[in-house]
């Protein structure tokens, strides 16, 4: 076959390569990329597509944007690897600030804590089925997961001086507010409804999903929202204003879920499911926000961090934050024992699964399968 020449720079020496070995080398550094990538996806992300057959009363403070002078738009840093960088568009038409995707923060719909009946159903269901996100996360549907967090500059700004992280945090937090108000005004507030199920997986991992069917009240429905879901649509203008943030729809569209287990392989879950359907009552609910949950730490609980509106109220209600973030009334206080060990059995299949794609297809050294499994660890 055809042999290329390869010049090394430092040495200014040519190395014959054959066709066939260029090749086979993209094709392993391919396949060790995706690997890498695989490792840095938390325990509970969710990144195949399933296919389908009041205001708070704890308080907070609203989020007004910054003063339009005090509002430019900032350059991302293009030398740190999980930034994002910043491109010609306004500021104005998406969310430009320094920042990077976090495992640790997720734009979610949650029922509200005004729907008790669905948080008992969903509670009941999930502890029945032992969810190992039965501490850590409430009954949800991720919408933009991963989300960001700030990227701070440590050095001068463009004027010389040297800003403080709280002065980032808040540009940050403005600028954020300002995005999701913009995209959530556009979308009314709706009904959802829980009844049925499904499941998505193989031989090597099962999970157990619930279809959160959304439509608009009567009274709100137009023409134009009713084209598609309001959930669906409300992703789609979501990621309008935060375009880096498209992870929820790998298989080419956004397809909402909110996993009830997670199962050593499909047959379980699928056997799972018919239990639970067996016994399930529709349930419906009122949606009128959405929120940013965050975690703090490996074995964090995601709680509030952000409620979101949505509609165009006659109220003009802002982005509400919550710092500290508050937990939802019904959320455990403590992760309990059998949570715990469904937690870390789960961790321990995926493991054993990333052995498994390795030995396949090659291995590699001990000590860089540890640094990118401890890698994992830390998102997870």
């Amino acid at each position: 076959s055809e042999s290329k020449e390869i010049e090394i720079d430092d040495k200014n020496t040519k190395i014959a390569m054959d066709d066939g070995i260029l090749a086979s080398g993209r094709a392993a550094a391919l396949e060790l990329l995706k690997e890498m990538k695989a490792a840095d996806e938390p325990e509970y992300i969710e990144v195949e597509a399933p296919t389908y057959g009041e205001k708070n009363a704890n308080g907070g403070s609203a989020m007004k944007p910054l003063p339009e002078s005090n509002n430019e738009k900032l350059q991302s840093k293009s030398d740190a690897p999980d930034q994002l960088t910043s491109n010609n568009q306004s500021s104005d038409e998406f969310f430009n600030t320094p920042s990077r995707k976090s495992h640790c923060m997720t734009i979610s719909l949650v029922p509200p804590p005004s729907a008790t009946r669905a948080w008992e159903q969903l509670t009941a269901v999930r502890k029945e089925c032992k969810d190992p996100g039965f501490y850590r996360w409430p009954p949800h549907a991720n919408i933009l997961y991963p989300f960001l967090e700030p990227v701070y500059n440590e050095g001068d700004s463009d004027d010389g001086k040297k800003e403080s992280k709280d002065v980032q945090l808040s540009r940050f937090r403005n600028e954020m507010a300002m995005h999701l108000k913009k995209a959530a005004q556009q979308c009314k507030p709706f009904d959802l409804t829980i009844d049925s199920f499904g499941t998505f997986g193989g031989k090597q991992r099962g999970v157990l999903w619930a279809y959160p069917k959304s439509k608009y009240t009567q009274e709100s429905s137009d023409d134009q929202d009713a084209d598609q879901e309001p959930l669906i649509r409300l992703h789609g203008l979501l990621e309008q204003h935060f375009p880096m943030c498209k992870d929820q729809r790998k298989g080419g569209a956004f397809h909402p879920h909110m996993t009830v287990s997670h199962y050593e392989n499909n047959d379980n879950a699928l056997a799972a499911k018919k239990g639970v359907e067996s016994g399930w009552k529709l349930v419906s609910f009122h949606v009128p926000e959405i929120y940013l949950l965050q975690r703090k730490g490996d074995d964090g609980q995601f709680k509030i961090a952000a409620t979101i509106p949505l509609g165009n109220t006659a109220s003009g209600e802002e982005v509400l934050l919550h710092d500290p973030p508050i937990a939802f009334p019904a959320m455990p206080d403590v992760e309990e024992e059998w949570v715990l060990e469904e937690r870390m059995a789960m961790k321990k299949r995926r493991k054993n699964g990333f052995k498994r794609r390795r030995r396949r297809r090659g291995g590699g050294s001990n000590d860089g399968h540890s640094s990118e499994e401890s890698q994992k660890e830390r998102n997870s």
